[in-house]
C-alpha cells in the first residue's frame, strides 16, 4: 500500500480513546479484527469531514469525556481501564440517566458501525457479499481505497 489517509480528526488521545470504545462496541473474535481497527477510525474519520462542523466538534468532545470519565468506573482513563471497566462505563452510558450520554454513544456507536461495516474485510466474516450495484463511481475515491484496504490508515 503505497497511499496513505492521514487521520485529521481523530488523532492523538482522540485516536486511542476511539478505538478503545470501537473495540468495546464490537469486540474482535476469531473471525473479526473487531471495531477499533485503523482502518475503522479512517473511515469514521473520512466521515467526521462531511458532517456539520458543530456536530463533529460534540462528537469528538464527547470522545474525549469518555476517555476521562474512565476514572470514574476503573480508576484510570477508559483506554486504560479492564475491559469490564469499559463495559460498565458504556453500558451506563448507552441507557443511564443523563440524556446527553444516551445520545452521545448513540452518535459513536452509529459511527463505529458505519466505519467497521463499510470495509469490505469485514464482508466476509458476516457473509455478506456486498453491494448490487458495483459500478457506481464514488465522489472522493479516498473512502472506497480505505474500506476496500488500499489505503493505509495513519492517526
Amino acid at each position: 500500500m503505497a497511499e496513505f489517509y492521514r487521520c485529521k480528526y481523530l488523532t492523538g488521545r482522540r485516536l486511542v480513546a476511539f478505538l478503545a470504545i470501537a473495540d468495546c462496541i464490537i469486540p474482535p473474535d476469531e473471525d473479526s479484527p473487531g471495531g477499533g481497527t485503523m482502518a475503522t477510525a479512517g473511515v469514521v474519520d473520512w466521515a467526521l469531514e462531511r458532517i456539520a462542523a458543530s456536530l463533529r466538534s460534540q462528537l469528538l468532545l464527547f470522545i474525549l469525556v469518555v476517555e476521562f470519565m474512565g476514572i470514574l468506573f476503573g480508576g484510570k482513563p477508559f483506554s486504560k481501564n479492564s475491559e469490564s471497566a469499559r463495559k460498565r462505563q458504556l453500558s451506563w452510558m448507552e441507557s443511564g440517566p443523563i440524556g446527553l450520554f444516551r445520545m452521545g454513544f448513540f452518535g459513536l456507536k452509529s459511527y463505529t458501525c458505519m466505519g467497521y461495516y463499510t470495509r469490505e474485510d469485514i464482508w466476509k466474516t458476516i457473509d455478506y457479499e456486498g453491494p448490487m450495484l458495483t459500478d457506481l463511481e464514488f465522489v472522493d475515491p479516498a473512502i472506497r481505497a480505505i474500506c476496500q484496504g488500499r489505503m493505509e490508515v495513519v492517526g
